[in-house]
């Protein structure tokens, strides 16, 4: 697994990095993207957004708590015009997510980022899946069924996971979207070196299983699935939001 990082928390800092990403191959795609906070979903809020940039083999984690608006209206230092804001927008530029639904409804209806070129591997997971398609399934049990870790980077990742679970959120499960009790261990600054570890080591997973669901999409799949990512990032624009309804969220849409 791949842990190098950098915390984004100045305006300098982003504006140097959203330069760099422009710079990146669309195809395959360069960004893949994982959103933390609290009740993460337009009545919540964000605390970081991490970026894996897989050319450049590295996560930044940019602090939206810290940066607030600016983190997406920051200028890049090569054009004023170019900010997070305007890449996020950009349908040109694809973004990798594992299920786009809060990520996207928080990003709209919070910042008034309207997300486009958004790939989802939960659908292309469910998509390329033998068998039943009656639910999709959570970003931990598509880690360990298909990322291919050695038994020491899974043992490394498993235990990361359990620790951040037991110390800062009260075991609750965070894959599958259960919130805890309390506010976001994320609203802490600065960020406890487990909270980065934790936020860091998904991210960098994502482009194996994305090379993984790709291979095997079909032409007819495929575009089931763009349909879907579609209504999903719709959601965001609905009066009320159903996104982190458990027994809806888990359904298939085929």
């Amino acid at each position: 697994m791949i842990e190098d990082f950098e915390l984004i928390d100045t305006v300098d800092h982003l504006a140097q990095v959203i330069a760099a990403f422009y710079t990146l191959y669309c195809a395959p795609p360069s960004l893949y993207l994982d959103l933390e906070g609290h009740d993460l979903c337009r009545d919540g809020r964000i605390s970081l957004i991490s970026v894996f940039a897989e050319p450049l083999k590295k996560t930044f984690l940019i602090d939206v708590q810290v940066l607030g608006e600016l983190a997406f209206t920051t200028s890049s230092t090569t054009s004023e015009n170019r900010t997070l804001q305007s890449l996020l927008q950009d349908a040109s530029i694809p973004k990798v997510l594992f299920d786009c639904r809060n990520d996207t409804d928080a990003l709209y209806n919070i910042y008034k980022v309207d997300m486009k070129g958004v790939i989802d591997l939960q659908l292309m997971e469910l998509a390329t899946r033998k068998g039943h398609k009656r639910f999709v399934n959570g970003l931990a049990r598509t880690i360990r069924d298909y990322a291919e870790l050695s038994p020491e980077d899974l043992e490394i990742w498993t235990n990361t996971k359990t620790s951040v679970k037991a110390k800062f959120f009260n075991n609750y499960d965070l894959e599958e979207g259960v919130e805890p009790l309390t506010e976001s261990a994320f609203d802490q600054r600065p960020l406890p070196s487990e909270l980065l570890r934790y936020s860091v080591q998904d991210v960098t997973l994502l482009p194996q299983l994305w090379r993984i669901f790709d291979a095997k999409l079909t032409p007819k799949w495929r575009k089931k699935v763009d349909e879907e990512v579609f209504w999903r990032v719709q959601l965001s624009r609905q009066a009320v939001y159903y996104g982190k309804n458990g027994k809806t969220a888990t359904m298939g849409p085929w």
